[in-house]
């Protein structure tokens, strides 16, 4: 009867309403965007505007919504209730990606993208913080593995949805309309779905922001100090889009070359959804750092391919498979193991600290292997061997144990 019983009460430690809802918000808010993102060159297009426009819109947003991280990571701490800052977060995502669509400029767009990327990062740790409150210390893993699955689904489902629906000859800004809807399922999700429970709930007693960041415990803030360096090297998956677009040339694919390298960006998300889940549930038995070591690895040696490898259309989709492993690995193993080393009271600024280093990483990896990549045009191998250098700088310092669980953090 116990035997019985006991997958049972796993089961339901990971999986029940407030999980399920934080991981169709993941799903309905990245379908949402991603469908957005995949049209918003096309409406900048059509309101004259060209690729230093887009660059200022995309540079601005993550910029912003770095900063957005950290408030909402302060705030999480500071509130009685986190649900409501998460929901928020997500309605104004919602509605300021649609708004693109009634835009007549560029600098119209740039505010609407403002909006909604500082709704998106000011609801990424309370929304966390819930994940890892409604569930419990040995199934973290299988409750971000989902949220992660979904999201990355979610990032499956709208670039095709962009694509179906330019086929049948809707406007590219109307596309942004259709956004909407999902958008709005997203903020549902979480405003039905979700319960806080009485645990979840905190004092509010005022700390000073710097009180707060010094509350994190130096062991998370010797593993930041991996992330970052790990992060350096962790560029944007449209640098490998764009090196797709390039090399998938010739008699067959030539004519097909932009379509070709979507669908591998697709493939990219589709493997990482698939693979979100086992990855957490496999945290949950082999421990945090020992999978998140391997991924950091395993992104290196990623890396390095691209560099090495003949980009060939069967070497470029194996490296896109390897891609989606090795992020589904990062994004939930890192969210997993902060929620391990961080103290209860100061979980909601960790979490935000978290993704503000991962952002800023993302910044510099992706701006340096850019200028690498525009310094030596015959050959992209420098900017990659670069990255992987980093990517195994941060690998290499997690794995010799700059940071372990620490005794003082609260469990959930």
């Amino acid at each position: 009867m116990n035997d019985v019983a006991a997958p049972a009460a796993s089961r339901a430690a990971w999986l029940n309403r407030s999980t399920l809802g934080v991981a169709l918000a993941s799903l309905f808010s990245d379908v949402s965007h991603e469908l957005g993102t995949a049209v918003l060159p096309a409406v900048l297009l059509a309101l004259g505007a060209g690729p230093a426009a887009l660059g200022w819109i995309e540079g601005s947003a993550d910029g912003l919504s770095a900063l957005a991280k950290l408030w909402g990571g302060v705030m999480t701490d500071r509130v009685a209730r986190r649900k409501p800052l998460a929901s928020i977060g997500y309605l104004v995502t919602a509605v300021g990606v649609a708004a693109i669509g009634l835009c007549t400029s560029w600098v119209q767009v740039i505010g609407c993208r403002l909006a909604a990327w500082i709704g998106r990062g000011s609801r990424s740790a309370p929304r966390d913080v819930l994940m890892a409150e409604a569930t419990t210390p040995a199934t973290t893993g299988k409750a971000f593995g989902m949220e992660r699955a979904g999201d990355a689904l979610g990032a499956v489902i709208g670039p095709l949805v962009a694509v179906a629906l330019l086929a049948r000859g809707v406007e590219a800004r109307h596309v942004m309309f259709a956004s909407l809807f999902p958008g709005l399922l997203a903020f549902l999700s979480i405003a039905l779905l979700v319960r806080e429970t009485p645990a979840a709930v905190r004092s509010t007693r005022a700390r000073s922001i710097l009180g707060s960041f010094r509350g994190t415990v130096k062991p998370f803030r010797r593993y930041l100090g991996a992330i970052l360096l790990f992060g350096s090297g962790d560029f944007s998956r449209t640098l490998l889009i764009l090196y797709a677009t390039q090399h998938l040339t010739g008699s067959l694919f030539s004519w097909k070359a932009g379509t070709l390298a979507i669908a591998l960006y697709v493939l990219h998300n589709a493997v990482s959804s698939l693979a979100a889940f086992p990855i957490g549930a496999l945290t949950d038995r082999v421990g945090r750092r020992p999978v998140l070591v391997a991924g950091y690895f395993f992104a290196a040696a990623t890396t390095a391919g691209f560099a090495l490898l003949p980009p060939t259309p069967a070497a470029l989709a194996f490296l896109f498979v390897c891609s989606g492993i090795y992020i589904a690995s990062e994004e939930v193993a890192e969210k997993a193991y902060a929620v391990e080393l961080l103290p209860r009271e100061v979980r909601g600024t960790g979490l935000g600290l978290l993704a503000a280093v991962n952002g800023a990483g993302d910044f510099v990896s992706s701006a340096l292997v850019g200028m690498l990549w525009a310094a030596f045009p015959s050959t992209e191998a420098p900017g990659f061997f670069v990255a992987a250098a980093f990517q195994l700088a941060g690998a290499t310092a997690l794995a010799v144990r700059w940071a372990r669980p620490s005794t003082t953090a609260v469990p959930s």
